[in-house]
């Protein structure tokens, strides 16, 4: 809620006229002009050095026939056609990749002059074994079993009689494009080859390997208040990478500060949630059909959808209460009421409730405690596991104040070892078998051994009773903040803060009203997808548009006015950098490298502080560092020691490494994620001659080729075509 939206909320016409100045203000005449001259810019991206403009490649068209899609997939299989903010973003990137991909080979295809013959579609839509195109087959699969003889009985109709001579153009059409595709794919994949010298050097790579111990020291161990860091360290460390293409900078990007103030609901809101529940109480009492009546009114639905089919929720449910989902004076009202007796209503952390005992009933219920040692069917140590019960029972039996204390060591039953493996007063039916059996037909303080599906049980009875039970059901709804709550809220404390920060600073304004202040990372102005939230920052702003573009068309410096995220929050921010696309300058990048600045200073430390005399052993200066020494095979091949993919590279490590002699020890290197210090104690060369065979190497060195190429031809066409996708740009900047 902006200052200007409440000034517009407040004063009328006048404010009509502000608006209409305003909005002359901030958008030039030129803008107004397109939009009723109909020139309204629709540029969307980039490709091959021309705009994409969303009416000419039909776009929005594309758009929403992938969303009509969506949603009738999902009410085929039993959804109702509704989408969450997630498949909805994916939806939206879909659409802009098919829309691209599907120019890219076009064009592609149109250099080749590839073609699919009629052999080719006879082969693909008589093929009985394996029709194509894949659509086809897929037509006629069901529970992923290929239908052979339907898809006979459709060809003969279809293909072969030919009586409908528009679906035969369909599939013909389909398994051309599929064809020409795999076609391509053929050539660029198979079209590189393997040379011998790349198979040769890749196997003596490989063959070359090392016997090292070595000392590691992790950057992240070096604390940054060792270090100064200024302007002239980040210039030295731009001037020797800025050209590097790690740092070429594809999107805009933005940070800042923010924080979350949570609104309260007031004591008029509470009441008003109460009366307005408290005008079912009688209606609750005195319904005939509980759970339809909590179907009608309460707002947590009553069953939820999982892989075993619907599942209660509590809010109506045959199973007996067991306490624990109120406050504690709620859970005694419960056991003192009576079948009919409607409890509320009151407040329950977010939601107004009222719980109505619909049920109750006597059963038979045990109370007892026990071990359980895990013991699956066909578990190799199941003996093993048996002689530890045994163990265990014997001594238990010798003396059982010893039974917290051998649940504490022994049991693996989490859930309850912390209240000493006691299971209290549950009825039969609840436990599986042989547990039950045991609990209920011995007498008070026998102990045993039962064994279940999930192991041996050291059990111990400790009681039984009749007791009673009680079925519940809930009428709940939450208790939302009022419109005037949110605007007292807005005008007072928000405002508070709000004019604090601009007028002494944003810290200072949360650290005087008792605010955390937590940071944005980096924002990029890109469409949210399975890695990143996107232009909306922090999943806990709840997607908010108007911070968004408050972040990427403000300074830095300035402060977003009082933004509603939800019915119970308000969010304040304040910009703290803007970097730049396109932009290589060194005011822009130096926040991004500013880590490896970082790593760079400690490694300067590190090395000035840490002198070793000649011939000190690996142990000795491992001791001095309080480190430890490791041992590791490693080959010239590998990307790092452990050759783990997932982490950094550290070929200057490698290359030191095998430029050293057996019994060497190296001074510290610095390498990509800390520094090392390594002797080598044996070196192993690769044996070959000139009777080795590399024709194996040769061959699977051109697959990997090849398979890289698959993988990742397609990204290279993209930028070589000058892909740029500027959706987010167009919604957000300006």
């Amino acid at each position: 809620m902006a200052i200007i939206g409440k000034i517009r909320e407040k004063s009328g016409l006048v404010v009509t006229i502000v608006g209409i100045g305003l909005f002359l203000f901030i958008v030039p005449l030129d803008k107004i002009m397109q939009q009723i001259s109909g020139e309204i810019d629709n540029s969307i991206g980039l490709f091959n050095d021309s705009e994409v403009n969303s009416s000419d490649w039909n776009y929005e068209n594309r758009l929403a026939n992938s969303m009509n899609n969506f949603r009738y997939n999902s009410q085929n299989s039993g959804g109702d056609g509704s989408m969450t903010d997630e498949e909805n973003d994916q939806i939206v990137l879909n659409t802009w990749n098919q829309m691209i991909s599907d120019t890219i080979y076009s064009m592609e295809l149109a250099k080749l002059g590839i073609n699919v013959s009629n052999d080719e579609l006879n082969q693909g839509l008589l093929n009985p074994e394996n029709p194509l195109p894949s659509s086809l087959k897929e037509e006629f699969t069901e529970n992923n079993v290929y239908l052979k003889d339907s898809f006979a009985l459709w060809k003969q109709y279809n293909i072969i009689n030919q009586e409908n001579i528009q679906v035969l153009i369909s599939y013909e059409n389909g398994l051309k494009a599929e064809r020409i595709r795999n076609k391509y794919n053929s050539m660029m994949k198979f079209g590189v080859l393997g040379t011998y010298e790349e198979g040769k050097r890749n196997l003596v790579e490989e063959e070359t390997n090392a016997e090292i111990s070595y000392i590691f020291k992790s950057y992240d161990d070096i604390s940054d208040t060792l270090i100064t860091i200024d302007d002239e360290s980040r210039k030295n460390y731009f001037n020797d990478h800025r050209y590097e293409a790690m740092w070429k900078q594809q999107q805009e990007i933005r940070t800042y500060d923010y924080v979350i103030l949570n609104i309260s609901p007031s004591n008029s809101d509470i009441g008003d949630y109460s009366k307005k529940l408290g005008d079912l109480k009688l209606d609750f009492k005195n319904t005939e059909d509980d759970s339809t009546f909590v179907a009608d009114y309460a707002e947590t639905p009553i069953m939820t959808m999982s892989q075993y089919g619907p599942q209660p929720t509590g809010v109506f449910s045959r199973n007996p209460y067991k306490g624990g989902k109120f406050p504690a004076f709620i859970d005694q009202q419960i056991e003192k009421a009576s079948k009919g007796d409607v409890i509320g209503p009151f407040s329950n952390l977010d939601k107004m409730q009222l719980v109505k005992v619909f049920d109750s009933g006597e059963e038979e219920q045990a109370k007892v405690r026990h071990i359980l040692i895990n013991s699956r069917d066909g578990d190799p140590k199941d003996a093993e596991n048996k002689k530890l019960a045994d163990s265990i029972l014997y001594a238990v039996r010798r003396d059982s104040s010893k039974f917290n204390t051998l649940v504490t060591k022994y049991s693996d039953d989490q859930g309850s070892v912390a209240n000493g493996g006691v299971y209290a007063w549950f009825p039969k039916g609840q436990m599986v078998p042989e547990f039950e059996d045991f609990s209920f037909n011995k007498r008070n303080g026998s102990s045993g051994i039962v064994k279940t599906n999930y192991g041996y049980h050291v059990i111990q009875v400790l009681g039984k009773r009749n007791g009673t039970y009680k079925n519940i059901a809930i009428i709940d709804e939450t208790i939302r903040v009022s419109k005037t709550t949110t605007d007292q809220f807005y005008d007072s404390i928000a405002l508070t803060f709000y004019n604090l920060a601009k007028e002494s600073s944003f810290n200072e304004a949360a650290e005087e009203l008792g605010l955390s202040v937590k940071e944005s990372g980096y924002v990029p102005l890109i469409y949210p997808n399975r890695r990143t939230t996107g232009f909306y920052g922090p999943a806990e702003l709840n997607r908010n548009m108007n911070i968004a573009k408050w972040a990427f068309n403000s300074e830095i410096g300035d402060i977003m006015e009082p933004e509603i995220i939800s019915d119970r929050q308000l969010v304040i921010a304040v910009l703290k950098e803007k970097i730049n696309q396109d932009d290589d300058r060194f005011n822009n990048l130096k926040s991004l490298m500013e880590p490896q600045v970082k790593n760079k200073l400690k490694a300067a430390y590190f090395i000035e502080n840490n002198k070793f005399s000649a011939g000190s052993s690996l142990d000795s200066i491992a001791n001095s560092l309080g480190l430890t020494t490791n041992i590791s095979n490693v080959k010239y091949s590998d990307v790092n020691i452990g050759n783990n993919y997932q982490q950094l590279a550290e070929p200057k490590l490698i290359a030191n490494i095998f430029h050293m002699n057996e019994n060497e020890t190296s001074s510290i290197i610095e390498g990509k994620s800390g520094l090392f210090i390594v002797k080598v104690l044996m070196r192993n060369n690769a044996n070959s001659d000139e009777n080795t065979d590399f024709k194996p190497k040769v061959e699977s060195t051109q697959e990997e080729l090849r398979n890289l190429i698959e993988q990742g031809y397609y990204s290279s066409l993209y930028d070589s075509y000058g892909v740029k996708d500027q959706r987010a740009r167009k919604m957000i900047m300006n």
